[in-house]
């Protein structure tokens, strides 16, 4: 490693801890602020327990932030250093600005490895369990929520999906239902609308569909549908305090999950949002090293530092989060392949930051 590649990894990881201070700060402020004002006066929950509930969303304030901080930090270094004419005296004495990347890319490629570590391992099960506490409060005062279980965990034999869940009511929303039962049969079901009725679960305007070994698979459609069913009682499920989604699961049980669909013929559509979140795990990561590799000639252009640093980078990362919003929509709708969907704002990233670096000496 030379001088000038511990020089610029120095800059890049002064202004990286600021940056992430400041991006951190503002979703702080955003989002945990406004949830804990929430928790605290609307839902009366003890302030141990909104301190308990900042504390499990910070790793998800984090790795939201990264990506942006990357992006900040090396449009705050290049700017500096172009501005204060250090990146013209390297040209002058012969080193290229592409030499000046591979410093800047070794670092976000450490960066985008330490979000995808955080992404797949450590928000899922944190952000989860902040959004169980949330839920046990708002359930409290009657207040709708949706609802995925899986039971047991580790292998679960029954899997339920509900956009909202109202325990007061017992009824349940825009649901779906994997269930082995007894006999081994798998049962796939979908629903509008089930409610708590004599002790039962009853189910409305649906299909449901059984394979059972050695047997061709049956589909059915229904309006009303009584059947026996594992899944427990609305009481109990709100005793649960479980509140989980396809971005709240980890890399591994998320795969599993996809697997599990896959093999009971779940239709495409349903699980599409799992395999375009698998995807977004490594995407959201590579997007470090994409933003990066894009800031850099961007920030050469703009030789300045400081306050217009913040202002490209939160921009840049709009525009960024924009595409990727709708690559992921597409990617779910089946338009595309999740995995362009997934990784749309990093291909156009890659293909306009070296569109730019062909240009350059």
């Amino acid at each position: 490693m030379t001088i000038l590649d511990r020089y610029l990894l120095r800059e890049l990881a002064g202004a990286w801890l600021i940056g992430l201070a400041v991006f951190s700060g503002f979703l702080l402020v955003g989002e945990v602020l406004r949830k804990s004002v929430e928790l605290l006066f609307e839902l009366h929950a003890p302030a141990g327990e909104v301190v308990r509930w900042v504390l499990l969303a910070l790793p998800y304030i984090v790795v939201w932030s990264i990506p942006v901080t990357t992006l900040f930090s090396v449009v705050m270094t290049i700017g500096r250093m172009s501005h204060d004419l250090e990146i013209t005296a390297l040209l002058a004495s012969g080193v290229s600005f592409r030499r000046l990347l591979v410093p800047i890319g070794g670092l976000a490629l450490l960066i985008s490895f330490l979000s995808f570590w955080l992404n797949a391992f450590v928000v899922p099960p944190t952000y989860g369990a902040a959004d169980a506490l949330l839920w046990k409060y708002r359930e409290q005062v009657g207040v709708a929520t949706g609802l995925f279980i899986a039971e047991p965990p580790k292998a679960p034999r029954l899997i339920l999906n509900a956009n909202q869940f109202d325990p007061v009511r017992g009824e349940l929303l825009d649901l779906w239902l994997m269930e082995t039962t007894e006999r081994g049969e798998k049962v796939y079901l979908e629903a509008k609308r089930a409610k708590w009725t004599n002790n039962r679960w009853e189910f409305y305007d649906g299909f449901v569909q059984i394979i059972t070994p050695d047997k061709p698979m049956v589909r059915e459609q229904f309006e009303h549908l009584s059947r026996p069913t594992n899944l427990r009682p609305p009481t109990e499920l709100s005793a649960d305090k479980k509140r989980l989604a396809p971005n709240r699961l980890t890399l591994i049980a998320l795969s599993a999950e996809i697997e599990r669909m896959k093999r009971w013929n779940v239709p495409r559509k349903v699980f599409s949002e799992y395999v375009v979140e698998w995807h977004n795990r490594f995407a959201m990561s590579l997007s470090c090293f994409v933003l990066a590799m894009l800031g850099a000639p961007i920030a050469l252009k703009l030789r300045r530092g400081g306050g217009i640093a913040v202002g490209v980078s939160v921009v840049f990362f709009l525009l960024y989060y924009l595409v990727w919003n709708i690559g992921c929509q597409l990617g779910e709708a089946e338009q595309i392949p999740p995995m362009v969907g997934s990784n749309l704002p990093n291909i156009i990233g890659l293909i306009i930051a070296c569109v730019i670096l062909t240009k350059l000496r």
